[in-house]
């Protein structure tokens, strides 16, 4: 049977998904070495794919801008980007929305996704010529694989993602310099994702100043993304022997997480960056389920609700705050000790 020699992969936002989807990209290579494989992506998330060697094209598009400045001209920008990209001979659709089938009917082609009962906004099921039955409560990065897979027809298992290679790349040419003087001392490296753009997932700051102190023999930094989370990061960092880093872009935020010897973060996308990078991580659970990673030896899930698996969650649900410091300090330890 003749594959597809042209593929996009349409997956627009956010980041923690865009990470999940990625992971399946070495096994389509694998599978067809021979493929073009491009992406489709928002604009604002374009450098967490960059220096993929696996990816050949990544099409950024300006969908933020539009969002928070709807105009025709804008429109037009974007509908324009989308057919430069040329024919493609498949389309998949990972992400299942509205906007994300339009961007895939609109690149041509045969379209894939979500059938009406799986994809999050079903009435963009009805944009797709193959349709795709995936269960919502399956761990994310399978999810997407298995939408992936089936749509290229082949098989992509939880085993081949347990044992996937880093697939998480910064560009080398860069001075690092800055972000090294961090990290160039005696100590393991800790770095701590305290943000998120839901409040529903965000730790208390007296609680991340209490698993500090007891973690406070290692070299302990902070990454925060937007004013309001740097905000909140220095008043862990002044109460604390945590440093906060600065604000820095997607590439360095990679290089940076690529450098500690742990993170632990609320569920939120650059705290999923160290999975995608085969790091050890904790990642802390309230409103949403623990299938929102794939949890491996090294990559674990601290939850107040473990069963939790839900396929979508209450924003007002503030329980992450139930999570005792202590769960995380033993479990930080023990991934330091064995790593």
């Amino acid at each position: 049977m003749e594959y597809p020699k042209r593929v996009a992969i349409v997956r627009l936002s956010a980041m923690g998904d865009i990470i999940h989807t990625a992971a399946s990209v070495q096994f389509i290579k694998e599978k067809f070495p021979d493929m073009e494989l491009c992406w489709f992506v928002d604009e604002s998330f374009r450098e967490i794919l960059e220096n993929s060697s696996e990816i050949d094209k990544i099409i950024p598009l300006p969908l933020k801008g539009f969002k928070n400045s709807p105009s025709l001209k804008s429109l037009k920008e974007i509908y324009k980007s989308v057919k430069k990209a040329g024919e493609f001979d498949l389309v998949i659709d990972a992400q299942g929305l509205i906007k994300s089938a339009i961007v895939a009917k609109v690149a041509g082609g045969s379209v894939a996704g979500l059938d009406f009962d799986s994809a999050r906004e079903p009435i963009a099921s009805t944009l797709y010529k193959k349709r795709f039955k995936i269960d919502c409560k399956e761990v994310a990065p399978f999810r997407f694989a298995k939408l992936i897979s089936n749509a290229l027809g082949f098989e992509v298992t939880k085993e081949m993602l347990q044992k996937k290679r880093a697939f998480l790349f910064w560009d080398s040419s860069r001075d690092y310099s800055n972000i090294d003087s961090f990290f160039d001392i005696p100590k393991r490296s800790i770095v701590l994702v305290v943000g998120a753009s839901n409040p529903s997932k965000i730790y208390p700051a007296k609680r991340w100043i209490e698993v500090i102190s007891h973690l406070r023999m290692y070299n302990i930094l902070i990454v925060a993304g937007s004013e309001k989370e740097m905000e909140f990061a220095r008043e862990i960092e002044q109460n604390s022997v945590a440093k906060l880093l600065p604000k820095m872009d997607l590439n360095d935020l990679k290089y940076t997480i690529s450098r500690a010897d742990l993170l632990i973060g609320n569920d939120t996308g650059p705290s999923h960056i160290a999975w995608g990078l085969n790091k050890p991580s904790i990642i802390l659970f309230g409103s949403t389920p623990t299938t929102m990673m794939m949890q491996t030896p090294k990559n674990i899930a601290i939850s107040t609700k473990p069963d939790f698996r839900a396929c979508r969650f209450d924003k007002s649900d503030l329980s992450i705050a139930e999570i005792e410091p202590r769960e995380i300090v033993k479990r930080a330890e023990e991934l330091l000790e064995n790593g």
